[in-house]
């Protein structure tokens, strides 16, 4: 999965540390472009100092520098979070939903608000719960419940 620049822009400006201040002022929030050309920079970078001589059209390549660069992001966004146990939206405590697979019964508008109160990076347009749930699921991964 790919990170939308617009996405990232977003995250960007709603992104909040621990106790609840914002992670970047005003002045540091970054435009879609300027996000898409960072992920550019960084994924040339990546294939100069991995494939020495691989071409810049190669459609494998720049698959994998993007899921790079996503997984990055989402690393990013988790560790910001610095997420405790339990990991709950309004009444629902989603480590108990994800141990017993039940965020499947979770309608989508749910699954969807749940991912943006969490400031999780969510790929725009999703019309199926999956993606949702994958995130969710990650996002319990790194929680001190899943570590036991």
């Amino acid at each position: 999965m790919k990170l939308d620049s617009e996405v990232g822009a977003k995250e960007m400006r709603r992104a909040r540390g621990s106790s609840g201040e914002r992670l970047f002022r005003v002045p540091e929030f970054l435009t879609t472009q300027q996000v898409a050309s960072f992920f550019s920079r960084m994924a040339a970078k990546t294939k100069q100092q991995t494939i020495p001589g691989a071409t810049t059209s190669d459609p494998d390549i720049s698959a994998m520098e993007d899921e790079e660069n996503f997984s990055k992001a989402k690393e990013a966004v988790m560790d910001a979070l610095h997420v405790q146990h339990p990991i709950s939206y309004d009444q629902y405590d989603i480590c108990t939903l994800v141990k017993e697979k039940k965020l499947a019964k979770l309608k989508l508008g749910v699954l969807k608000v749940m991912c943006e109160n969490l400031s999780i990076p969510v790929p725009p347009d999703q019309r199926r719960n999956a993606p949702y749930i994958s995130l969710l699921e990650d996002l319990v991964k790194n929680c001190s419940c899943s570590t036991v």
